[in-house]
């Protein structure tokens, strides 16, 4: 009985029940036709509250006390069904009934369907004369019938409402998984060439005494990562703005791993780079492996204290996935045993189903990450 698509459905079974009426009639008169004509606005309302319950109610009530009337001054003779009104007019109010307790608030479904209930009521006095008369299973019939109808309401109401709390839910989980997202990459991208700035300046602050030109030197590097810094909050903000799609964020992974180093090395770290990539590799994988060796870099330039060398390996293994190794030989420093970065490499890894490690070795830190070339399985 969704809202649209259970309306056509109901206007083509009352208006099979308005004809069977006619037929039943044998050449009615103009009172039997003036009351069959009354009952058209009942089947309308019904059949137009599935879109709009703005005039149902006065209008279903108005046709049925007049009716009533026209029936009991001219001692109409209609066919009923369990019930004081025509069949078509039961099965209207029945379906008023069942709409309005799903759609409308509890007060004005309760005002609502107390209305039908007493023009029903008004009816079975002035139609059939219930007050005089003892016709139980009409009366019994009735009650069943409206039971029935206010029970499908309730039970479409219900079902309604889980619909929504768990549509209201999903949303509520995707837009955290947004900002869970949003923030390692922001974290680990602006982080990245944020960190290089500062280590830039503080090495250009060191020398700017004893050789200016030396300082000098550095400033090309500051403003290579300053303005790489600016392009990826500018992809954020596209991505908040536009929902714009960064899965694509390496087209070739190998270069932007190799140009990833190069920057280190400019910050003055000693870094090996071994690389063993196949042919093709998945974006998402791709981007993921970049981020994991950008944030394992970035981690090294914040904490690691007195690094000689870092060496960075991405390698395919025979179980058909792609290690990444990112290892040095500083003391790890205090921030190396948590925060966002090792939560944000951790999250990437366990979205695509591999192996993620990170923590002291022997001599100074490593991060491993095995990733499989198929995706997660």
């Amino acid at each position: 009985m969704d809202s649209h698509r259970g309306q056509w459905p109901i206007a083509a079974a009352l208006a099979l029940l308005m004809l069977g009426e006619l037929v039943l009639m044998n050449g009615p008169g103009s009172a039997e036709a003036l009351v069959w004509l009354l009952s058209v606005p009942p089947c309308i309302a019904a059949v137009t509250s599935f879109k709009s319950r703005a005039f149902t109610i006065p209008v279903t009530v108005a046709s049925v006390f007049v009716s009533s009337f026209v029936i009991r001054l001219f001692h109409v003779n209609l066919p009923t069904l369990l019930s004081p009104l025509t069949v078509a007019e039961t099965a209207a109010c029945l379906v008023l009934t069942a709409v309005i307790v799903r759609e409308e608030p509890r007060r004005a479904a309760t005002w609502s369907v107390g209305s039908l209930m007493a023009v029903s009521f008004f009816a079975a006095i002035v139609r059939d004369n219930w007050l005089s008369s003892s016709n139980y299973n009409e009366m019994l019939g009735s009650l069943v019938l409206g039971f029935m109808a206010v029970g499908t309401g309730l039970y479409f109401r219900a079902r309604d409402t889980e619909s929504g709390r768990l549509i209201a839910a999903a949303v509520t989980d995707a837009q955290k998984e947004e900002r869970i997202a949003l923030a390692r990459e922001l974290h680990d991208v602006v982080a990245h060439y944020v960190t290089a700035i500062v280590v830039q300046a503080q090495a250009a602050l060191e020398v700017s005494d004893d050789d200016p030109r030396a300082a000098h030197r550095l400033l090309p590097g500051i403003v290579r990562s300053g303005t790489e810094a600016l392009g990826a909050m500018r992809r954020l903000v596209g991505t908040l703005r536009q929902g714009e799609n960064d899965d694509a964020a390496t087209t070739d992974l190998a270069a932007d791993v190799i140009s990833t180093v190069e920057r280190t090395r400019e910050l003055g770290f000693e870094t090996r780079l071994r690389i063993d990539l196949p042919d093709e590799v998945p974006p998402e994988l791709g981007r993921s492996v970049l981020r994991l060796v950008q944030e394992s870099l970035t981690n090294v330039h914040k904490h690691a204290q007195g690094p000689t060398m870092i060496d960075v390996e991405i390698a395919r293994t025979p179980a058909g996935a792609l290690r990444v190794i990112v290892a040095d030989d500083g003391r790890p420093g205090e921030l190396n045993q948590g925060g966002y970065g090792l939560v944000g490499m951790r999250e990437r890894v366990d979205l695509l189903g591999g192996l993620f490690s990170a923590g002291p070795r022997e001599n100074g830190w490593q991060v491993l990450a095995e990733l499989p070339l198929e995706g997660k399985k």
